[in-house]
């Protein structure tokens, strides 16, 4: 086979031509490995939402924390900024 058959060539620019190649992909499934993998997803899916669910509850309790010893947030005052008067044109 003709490594160009399946090949659309185009200049990119000055330098670098860009070269964008289709192969044919095959794939075979039973129903057995289909319902392992979707069990395997489910799983680790639960297990991400738990580890997120501890986390969100961690940050719950730091949040109690400094409330309870009165740890406040920064305020951050906002900067203004100088405004630039406009130059004025000079006339001859």
């Amino acid at each position: 086979m003709n490594n160009m058959e399946n090949a659309i060539i185009t200049k990119k620019d000055d330098n670098t031509i860009k070269v964008v190649r289709t192969m044919p992909v095959h794939f075979e499934f039973t129903p057995e490995y289909l319902k392992q993998q979707r069990e395997a997803i489910l799983k680790q899916k639960a297990e991400q939402i738990a580890q997120r669910d501890q986390e969100i509850a961690d940050i719950d309790a730091y949040l109690a924390e400094c409330e309870k010893l009165g740890v406040v947030e920064k305020v951050v005052e906002p900067v203004e900024e100088p405004i630039e008067e406009p130059i004025e044109e000079i006339k001859a």
